[in-house]
């Protein structure tokens, strides 16, 4: 089966969350579709879900004192640059 996405998401959150924190948002994160960690707290998430459901699941890991960001970057034009992960170039264009 191949399952076409259409948007990417850049993914981060503050490196000082608390363990419990880290474990739900890693425990949440296995359940999507197609994640790539790119450096510690990074990762880029393949989705075809609208942002605020992405939101609401991904939020619900965060106490209010803790910091994140979620940012669509599907259509970045330079998405390219920079790129250190191995693999990443062909992660990205496999949508």
């Amino acid at each position: 089966m191949i399952r076409l996405t259409g948007k990417i998401y850049l993914f981060s959150y503050s490196s000082n969350v608390s363990e419990e924190t880290v474990h739900c948002i890693n425990e949440r994160l296995a359940k999507l579709y197609d994640v790539k960690f790119i450096h510690n707290s990074v990762q880029l998430i393949k989705t075809d879900d609208d942002m605020s459901i992405l939101v609401k699941y991904l939020a619900s890991c965060f106490e209010k004192k803790d910091s994140y960001f979620l940012v669509n970057i599907t259509d970045q034009p330079n998405r390219y640059t920079n790129t250190e992960s191995a693999d990443i170039a062909h992660w990205m264009d496999n949508i």
